[in-house]
């Protein structure tokens, strides 16, 4: 009998501001993020070959936008330190079984440039404590809109980058719906 194990994803947004002055004309903050779509994310294992091979990016996307008025940085992170099922508490997963890449689609270039994406081409795990995504590069990452507009693609037990090595199979996960938030934190380089 196959079991049917589901895994859902809360997106929370924080901003940070450290600035006392404004350079840009009210209503505008001087830092914000904005999250466009895709604020709840699941993944469902349905069959044995997404618990041997994990979910690649499959629509589990997150779209965000970025303003500032300074250089800035996105980090990430789990609110708690462990999935834990909900139908039964005892039932547990580890958080590196989530991964994030970070897709810009913003005018503001992320090849160094004007921001460092840390998450570009492998997956970074999903952690406890915050990660930093993405930061300034050698020039400025400042801007609105479609400066600094980004794809997140999550994906799930695909042992990619800095991911649990293990398969979803391997783990023996108990069959739950295991579900977290996950804490964007933009904040200002100083």
């Amino acid at each position: 009998m196959l079991k049917r194990h589901v895994f859902i994803l809360f997106l929370l947004a924080i901003n940070i501001t450290h600035l006392h002055a404004q350079d840009i004309p009210p209503p505008n903050p001087s830092l914000a993020i904005s999250i466009i779509s895709g604020y709840s994310v699941m993944f469902l294992f349905d069959d044995i070959d997404k618990y041997k091979t994990g979910i690649l990016n499959s629509g589990q996307s997150t779209f965000i936008r970025v303003g500032s008025v300074a250089d800035w940085q996105l980090q990430f992170k789990a609110d708690q330190t462990i999935f834990y099922g909900e139908n039964d508490p005892t039932n547990q997963m580890e958080l590196n079984n989530v991964g994030l890449v970070v897709v810009s689609t913003g005018t503001n270039f992320d090849d160094g440039s004007n921001i460092i994406n840390y998450a570009k081409t492998t997956p970074l795990a999903l952690e406890a404590e915050e990660i930093t995504v993405l930061t300034k590069g050698a020039e400025t990452n400042k801007g609105y809109g479609i400066d600094n507009a980004f794809t997140l693609n999550w994906e799930m037990g695909t042992r990619r980058g800095n991911m649990n090595n293990q398969s979803m199979l391997e783990q023996m996960l108990k069959s739950d719906t295991y579900v977290i938030n996950i804490v964007l934190t933009l904040s200002i380089i100083q």
